[in-house]
């Protein structure tokens, strides 16, 4: 899943997103069997530094 800038509030949306498909909860965007999310955002932060983030979400077995 990938989404472009602002870092912070992008990165919490990709996590709200991921949460929503490991929760079956995505609605039209539900992709079905799901179990593990990976994000990635990559985006300017401050004096010109980049800033990277990464999330892995995932549910196991129960």
């Amino acid at each position: 899943m990938g989404l472009g800038y602002p870092v912070d509030a992008t990165g919490v949306r990709m996590l709200l997103d991921s949460y929503k498909q490991i929760a079956r909860a995505a609605g039209n965007y539900q992709i079905n069997h799901t179990r593990t999310v990976m994000t990635f955002n990559l985006g300017r932060g401050s004096a010109n530094a980049t800033t990277c983030a990464s999330f892995i979400v995932g549910k196991t077995k129960a």
